[in-house]
């Protein structure tokens, strides 16, 4: 039986970058891109107006109460037709290109209509002084040209699209997304549209482990439910194995029973274990293999278990896999508001909720009865981390959190 961190180790060292692809902009969201991404021109690529307003020279209004002529009008996406002048105010809106000759843009809000004779031109009041600069957004002043906007490895976001749009990457680099097959073993198991019987539970790690690989970036596919038999899990495995799926997911059939055949199995398979147990709570039967490129995870069958130590050795695995620049989810440190106890002499992750105050971050315990309760899994948006040598934490304790998916969710 390894550590928590010596078995990520061992599952990195086994994990090869996938070949990268490219794939439309409305298809690259949640993607992890693999090719820097750089400015192609100026940005913004003049001096824009950052306000409705009018384009004024400050020499012109450096106190309040100045009267200008308006000598035309520029709208967005459109080029001014002339310069402005001296005594001079042009129209100008949002977003447009300020016209040469003016330094600055005063909002419409601080201007009113002079009144003038039937002849004259018309004229525009400004109620406030207009320093040099004023409303407008430099040319280059967000990025200038060939500047790098995006690295790879980050997994592109709602933010990022609009950057990729804004330098006409309509086609983006990212990396293929991973095959994942996902097999749930156990005769005690059924599916979630079905009716157990007094001694089964419905199929949670299927859903949930899909939904897993989905958020890690990978393509699920469900191989549905292979009950305790050997010959049945080997012909399972065999198909993924034959597929060529990048990664196979098993919930089940890892420990020591009499019906645990998953490593017998894979053994016979050729796939060659590197992990057989880890000092983790919940989900110390967990097991690693790799035959050729195609990582395999035995991950135990109670939910809470499986959704751990899928969070802590196939995620980053996945992520890895993509190229990703960021692989592990960054802990982060609270105040415990109640007592844990850890007597596992393991790592234990606890659920908590996680609540930021004025004085900082906090964690509450939830009330759980172990690797089964996805209950008060699922109410939790964090985990504690326990260490092997800290049995007990008390309320006011400073200690490490791992941030669930439902950290930031609102």
């Amino acid at each position: 039986m390894i550590s928590v961190d010596e078995a990520q180790t061992v599952v990195l060292g086994h994990v090869s970058t996938l070949p990268a692809e490219t794939v439309p902009l409305a298809r690259a969201f949640s993607r992890i891109l693999r090719a820097q991404v750089t400015a192609d021109r100026d940005q913004p690529p003049f001096n824009r107006a950052a306000m409705d307003g009018f384009a004024v020279r400050s020499v012109d209004a450096a106190e309040p109460n100045a009267r200008l002529r308006i000598s035309g009008e520029v709208r967005a996406g459109a080029w001014p037709d002339r310069r402005v002048g001296e005594g001079e105010a042009m129209r100008i809106m949002t977003g447009a290109p300020v016209p040469e000759g003016a330094d600055a843009v005063i909002q419409v809000e601080r201007t009113k209509m002079a009144e003038v004779a039937a002849e004259g031109p018309f004229e525009v009041l400004l109620d406030a002084s207009v320093r040099a600069g004023q409303n407008i957004v430099p040319r280059g002043s967000e990025a200038r040209a060939g500047m790098v906007l995006l690295r790879e490895g980050i997994r592109i976001g709602v933010p990022h699209l609009a950057v990729l749009a804004s330098v006409g990457v309509a086609d983006p680099q990212v990396s293929r997304a991973p095959r994942v097959a996902v097999i749930v073993t156990g005769d005690e198991v059924v599916d979630p549209g079905g009716q157990p019987t007094a001694a089964q539970i419905r199929n949670a790690n299927g859903p949930a482990l899909s939904a897993s690989v989905r958020a890690a970036g990978g393509v699920p596919t469900d191989f549905g439910i292979v009950p305790d038999d050997a010959e049945k899990t080997r012909a399972a495995i065999q198909l993924a194995l034959d597929q060529g799926h990048d990664a196979i997911v098993l919930s089940g059939g890892v420990s020591a029973g009499d019906f645990d055949f998953v490593e017998e199995v894979l053994g016979q398979l050729g796939v060659t274990l590197h992990v057989t147990a880890v000092r983790v709570k919940p989900g110390a039967p967990f097991v690693f293999g790799t035959r050729g490129p195609t990582l395999v995870f035995g991950l135990p069958g109670n939910p809470v278990s499986a959704q751990v130590t899928f969070e802590l050795f196939a995620r980053p695995a996945l992520l890895k896999m993509q190229g990703a620049g960021r692989i592990f989810r960054p802990l982060l440190e609270a105040t415990l508001e109640a007592p844990l106890a850890n007597r596992s002499a393991r790592r234990n992750y606890l659920p908590v909720i996680a609540t930021q105050g004025q004085g900082g971050l906090t964690a509450r315990p939830l009330k759980t009865q172990g690797s089964g309760d996805i209950v008060a899994h699922a109410l939790a948006n964090a985990l504690a981390v326990l260490e092997p040598d800290r049995q007990d934490a008390v309320a006011g304790d400073r200690l490490l959190l791992f941030p669930l998916s439902s950290f930031l969710e609102v």
